[in-house]
């Protein structure tokens, strides 16, 4: 098990110090130049402990400081994920490799259903993390020193989740842009951040694949609730895990409280794998360009080049059938609408496991 360690350690950026008990250390982020840090890890190398399914980054220290420390939680912790988790930490849900694969996109009769979600088969051969929550508005603050949201009402707006943000926000306009050739970010950008204060050069956002399997969560129906859709527009199936246009009062009033507009994160029901507002509330980036799905596929990193990202889940602004775990969206009327900024547009963080 020490051998299996150190070798996944090393893929992930991280030296292990001694054995069993012994924190390890994150070395430097080849694509940042961050400096070695601690990892603290409880005592345990849960790397490669799949009991240990949450990662939690504390980014307490904000602007002011080179180090968010990482550690791992074996479950929920007693009292749930308290609004701690929601502002001052961002916590991950480790999601297994498939396999046997996965369907990707909708079969043909699927209510709602658009031309581009071709079913197909999908193998995801690598583990990786995502976000239990989308981004909120306070751990924006905290990474990066803005609050570029609409719904920034200042009672509220810590745990709604964070919008008016773009791709290039989050990834960065010029290396960030040059997904699928190279994962680089741009340092000023938010995962440029997350990756120099962590020293996890894999934070990313989610591949489009990644996104709807997270989402499914082994369901094949349009929710991942295991229901399939009885209208369009506003559906009971869809109420009580998905803030959308039915039951947001379509209110588009900056200071309303989140009855209105965004929810607060987690106030609807999670999927299988506890993942929240994955259907509704914000629309969340990928990482990959919009195109035509190209049949089975392994590790699938989207098409070579296009004018446009995609976006997965929905919003607090569009009908049920949008918020379908296999709805493609994408916007935008420039050649590269990478920089369009929304207020249902936010992101959860990724961390792709070797």
């Amino acid at each position: 098990m020490k051998r299996r360690s150190v070798i996944l350690a090393a893929l992930l950026g991280l030296t292990l110090r001694g054995a069993g008990g012994d924190a390890p250390t994150i070395s430097s982020d080849n694509e940042t130049g961050a400096a070695t840090k601690q990892l603290v890890l409880n005592g345990t190398n849960c790397v490669v402990d799949a009991s240990c399914d949450y990662l939690v980054i504390d980014i307490s220290g904000a602007t002011s400081t080179s180090h968010y420390p990482a550690s791992y939680l074996p479950a929920i912790p007693v009292g749930g994920w308290t609004d701690e988790y929601k502002t001052t930490k961002i916590v991950l849900r480790r999601i297994p490799a498939t396999t046997t694969g996965f369907m990707m996109g909708s079969p043909a009769d699927e209510s709602g259903r658009c031309p581009d979600e071709v079913q197909h088969a999908v193998t995801l051969t690598r583990a990786f993390f995502i976000g239990v929550f989308p981004v909120t508005q306070r751990q924006w603050e905290l990474v990066m020193g803005t609050r570029p949201s609409y719904f920034n009402n200042a009672t509220y707006y810590c745990c709604r989740p964070v919008e008016q943000v773009s791709y290039d926000d989050i990834r960065g306009p010029y290396r960030g842009s040059q997904w699928p050739v190279t994962n680089a970010v741009d340092r000023g950008s938010f995962m440029g951040m997350m990756r120099k204060r962590t020293g996890l050069a894999a934070f990313d956002l989610p591949t489009e694949a990644q996104w709807e399997y997270a989402c499914r969560a082994g369901t094949t129906t349009a929710l991942n609730t295991g229901h399939n859709l009885t209208s369009d527009d506003s559906d009971l199936h869809l109420d009580s895990v998905a803030r959308y246009w039915s039951n947001s009062r379509l209110l588009l009033r900056q200071g309303c409280a989140p009855s209105a507009g965004t929810a607060i994160v987690g106030s609807y029901l999670p999927n299988a794998w506890g993942l929240y507002d994955m259907h509704g509330n914000v629309w969340e980036w990928c990482r990959d360009w919009y195109g035509p799905y190209t049949g089975a596929a392994t590790d699938p990193s989207g098409a070579s080049a296009g004018a446009f990202r995609v976006l997965r889940g929905g919003s607090w602004s569009y009908g049920a059938s949008f918020c379908r775990s296999a709805y493609r969206y994408y916007y935008g009327s420039r050649s590269s609408a990478t920089d369009t900024q929304c207020y249902n547009f936010g992101f959860r963080a990724a961390l792709t496991l070797p």
